[in-house]
């Protein structure tokens, strides 16, 4: 599971992203000022930084430059409501890895720490899903529902997985096509629509009426753990 580090001193802000993210999967500290948030990110414990620039007793920038002067090479997104091009060149500058001005998106703010992972190389070992009575193993690509072995390959097998493994959450159709697919695919999210129908047909005993993978209107779909 992905380390996050939040450097954030706005006391609704910092617990709200903290609480999202966790939500999202993952594991998460909370700095509320730029000593601690550098002492933190000094101990080199998190994978990505979320960094904010207007932090007491050190500002943001200064974390950057400290930390890059030290070679530290944690991923750091910047995350300020300071979003002019001239301080957004100097963020780039001292070696953030992107920079996203407040007000903003929640769901792109998740994609970008995604990104940014995987941009750095971070990859987590894939785990066996026991899920509403499924268990799919990602070392031998098998799927069994209630002990019966189900012919699930190839991107179905991707997809499923990535659903199973976020147990009650609506996932949009871009995450699960980001996801099962990888970002630089052509194909569109009619494919995604295509592939969970498929699905659907061999895992609910009434694919019309499904009851473990959902759809959630105007969002996507959801692995729902009450079958």
């Amino acid at each position: 599971m992905p380390h996050l580090l939040i450097i954030e001193d706005d006391p609704k802000l910092g617990p709200m992203l903290k609480g999202a993210l966790e939500y999202a999967g993952y594991r998460v500290s909370l700095a509320s000022d730029g000593k601690i948030g550098l002492d933190e990110a000094r101990k080199g414990a998190a994978h990505l930084i979320v960094l904010d620039l207007m932090l007491p007793h050190i500002d943001g920038l200064h974390i950057m430059k400290l930390l890059r002067r030290d070679l530290y090479n944690t991923p750091v997104i910047i995350l300020t409501a300071k979003g002019g091009e001239a301080d957004r060149i100097e963020g780039f500058r001292l070696g953030c890895d992107d920079y996203v001005p407040k007000p903003f998106s929640l769901n792109e703010l998740i994609a970008r720490i995604r990104a940014v992972l995987r941009r750095s190389g971070y990859r987590e070992a894939p785990v066996a899903v026991h899920s509403a009575g499924l268990f799919i193993d990602p070392e031998s690509r098998r799927v069994e529902l209630d002990g019966r072995t189900l012919d699930v390959n190839g991107r179905e097998f991707d997809l499923l997985y990535v659903l199973a493994s976020h147990p009650g959450q609506a996932l949009s159709r871009n995450f699960l096509l980001d996801e099962a697919w990888g970002e630089d695919t052509d194909v569109t999210t009619r494919v995604v629509d295509a592939r969970i129908l498929s699905l659907r047909r061999k895992i609910e005993e009434n694919p019309d009426e499904p009851k473990r993978i959902v759809t959630v209107y105007k969002v996507g779909y959801r692995w729902e753990v009450k079958s």
